[in-house]
């Protein structure tokens, strides 16, 4: 009986020894992103991104397929992203790492944040359709800025356009530009040189604009918003800016701009960034100010009232007696001229 356990025993202890053999051989790849160079990339440059492939060494994985999956905003110059490394390249029980170097192109117009790229791994010895799919974060800073505007004036054919920058970065070398359109041209230059416009900065341009032969016809056809000022339409302009990566770039913006029977034009529409439009700063500084007229004067007569109850109410009731006295005698006086039929007939005894 001892005999038969002693044996059981010691086949329990080969089968846990072949176990553990089996286990310290697998094949337990992991794939990371040990580094990306620059943090954060910039968008029209490259940014070069470093994976590391662990577990590489055990005997079970018969080597290694990796391949890199370029997606907008990522590509590669050369289309060899499928790399494969044999077993042979590794010593078996001892540790070893597989670093993989890839350099990626970012498109232009690559937006602020984190970029997903993805990656396929498999073993060796697997099929060539069975793969292990993983995805890493590429964080990009957006390089271009943005821009707010708004027409400032109007006198005859003459207009001013504030714009101010109000993206993150500075914007270089701005030139303002009015392009060919439906309803407007510009006489003399159409395009205007600003210079660097850091971000928080406005500037005011300024254009002759006149209305283009037919563009009324055209634009009535299209806009149905009248006034009684004339045909309200709009004013196309384009800002061009070199931003802090040295890339030429435009937007295209837009104003409402109304056209007058005479030839001349009038403003539609206000911005969003404060000082822009006088008028409207005016008006809405004047009914402010009445407001605190009337709104002071009830204090004051509140703070009197309290002070002397007295005084007061006797002011207040000389003032209305004052005032009936004054409406009594007005109806009186009325009341006591004669109708003109009844002076006529008067007239008409006395003549007899």
């Amino acid at each position: 009986m001892s005999k038969s356990i002693f044996l059981s025993f010691l086949l329990v202890l080969v089968i846990m020894n072949f176990v553990s053999a089996d286990s310290t051989n697998a094949c337990n790849l992991n794939v990371s992103l040990i580094n990306q160079n620059p943090y954060p990339a910039i968008p029209n440059s490259y940014v070069e991104v470093v994976f590391q492939a662990s577990g590489v060494e055990n005997i079970q994985c018969g080597g290694v397929k990796f391949e890199l999956i370029p997606s907008y905003p990522f590509s590669l110059d050369e289309n060899a992203s499928l790399i494969t490394l044999e077993d042979k390249t590794y010593v078996y029980g001892y540790k070893s790492d597989w670093v993989i170097p890839y350099k990626l192109r970012i498109d232009k117009d690559a937006l602020d944040g984190s970029a997903e790229i993805e990656v396929h791994y498999s073993p060796g010895n697997w099929k060539a359709d069975s793969y292990i799919t993983k995805k890493f974060n590429i964080e990009i800073q957006d390089s271009r800025t943005n821009f707010d505007a708004v027409i400032q004036e109007v006198s005859g054919s003459d207009v001013s356009i504030a714009i101010a920058n109000i993206g993150k970065y500075t914007a270089n070398s701005v030139v303002v530009r009015i392009p060919e359109q439906e309803s407007f041209r510009a006489s003399g230059t159409d395009g205007q040189m600003v210079g660097n416009l850091e971000s928080g900065d406005y500037t005011v341009v300024g254009f002759s604009i006149s209305p283009k032969s037919g563009g009324a016809k055209n634009s009535s056809r299209t806009n149905t918003q009248t006034n009684s000022q004339g045909l309200s339409t709009t004013l196309n302009f384009d800002v061009y800016y070199t931003d802090n990566i040295g890339e030429r770039r435009v937007i295209n913006m837009k104003l409402p701009l109304s056209m007058l029977s005479t030839g001349n034009l009038s403003i539609q529409g206000t911005g969003n960034f404060a000082g822009r439009s006088a008028q409207t700063s005016s008006a809405w500084y004047s009914s402010w100010l009445n407001w605190a007229i009337i709104l002071g004067i009830l204090i004051v007569g509140f703070i009197i009232y309290k002070k002397y109850p007295k005084q007061t109410k006797d002011f207040l009731n000389k003032i209305k007696k004052t005032f009936n006295k004054k409406n009594s005698q007005s109806n009186l006086a009325h009341s006591s001229k004669s109708p003109d039929w009844v002076r006529n007939a008067k007239e008409k005894e006395k003549n007899k």
